[in-house]
Formats: structure tokens, sequence, C-alpha cells
């Protein structure tokens, strides 16, 4: 049997901005009850650009769906939508390098 390790490497960037009037201190403390025990917006943001990276999926999981570039994603329910967190696409890698070595 062949085997191969494959290294994939890609570059995406983004810019996830959180309103303070909604996206505060008592939503993080409900957010915590039911979901990772995230203390600070960095975190979030660090989970959100890796979730949106990974997955690429409108809906994440304790977040319902973000804005997208500032708008609501399509087929999106305006009751499913979470107006304080916007993902600003700066870039999503479409070509990935994939650095391949047999084993």
């Amino acid at each position: 049997m062949k085997k191969f390790e494959c290294i994939v490497t890609r570059t995406d960037k983004y810019i996830i901005e959180f309103d303070e009037n909604i996206i505060n201190e008592e939503w993080m403390e409900e957010f915590r009850k039911y979901s990772y025990s995230f203390y600070t917006l960095k975190e979030h943001a660090e989970h959100l650009a890796q979730h949106r990276a990974r997955f690429e999926t409108n809906f994440i999981e304790g977040y319902a769906v973000p804005l997208v570039n500032n708008k609501q994603p399509i087929l999106t329910d305006e009751e499913d939508l979470e107006k304080g967190i916007n993902i600003k696409i700066i870039s999503e890698d479409e070509e990935c390098e994939v650095d391949v070595v047999e084993i």
C-alpha cells in the first residue's frame, strides 16, 4: 500500500468586526453558558476566522449567522442573523499549495 503525506498550505485573511453595543460582556456571559469559555473579543475573532477558513459555512454554532462583508448571507432567515458580528473577507485562497512526500 502506498502512502503519501500531504501538507496543504493556504492563506485566508479576514477582519472580524464586533458591534460592542451588542457583543458586550453580558452577551459573552450568556455565550459562555452554552458554548466556549471565551472572555475576550480576540478569542471570539480567532474562533470565527478559523471556522470561516475551515468550513466556509454561514452558520457558526453559538453565533448563528454573522454578517459577511456587511451583508446578510443569501438564504439566511432574519431570525438566524447575528447583526453584532461582521466577517469582512480580505482574501480567501482558492488555490492551495500542496507538498506531497511518499512515506
